[in-house]
């Protein structure tokens, strides 16, 4: 797994995560998924921007900036 995060101003954070077996292919198989959300509202780490792509259960990257 590869991950980083990078503060980019006193409340917004950047993080990506690549290469990261989501679950084992006995409990079932995601086969391709493409997941783009936007988040507005404000609770708890939102409002976020959020991009991931999952293929074969594996997240090939994920995307997010938050608060």
């Amino acid at each position: 797994m590869i991950l980083f995060t990078k503060k980019l101003s006193k409340n917004y954070y950047l993080e990506l995560s690549m290469l990261h077996q989501i679950r084992s292919f006995k409990d079932g198989i995601t086969f391709f998924e493409l997941s783009k959300n936007l988040d507005l509202y404000k609770v708890e780490h939102n409002p976020r921007f959020r991009i991931m792509l999952i293929v074969l259960n594996f997240k090939i990257f994920e995307f997010e900036i938050h608060t």
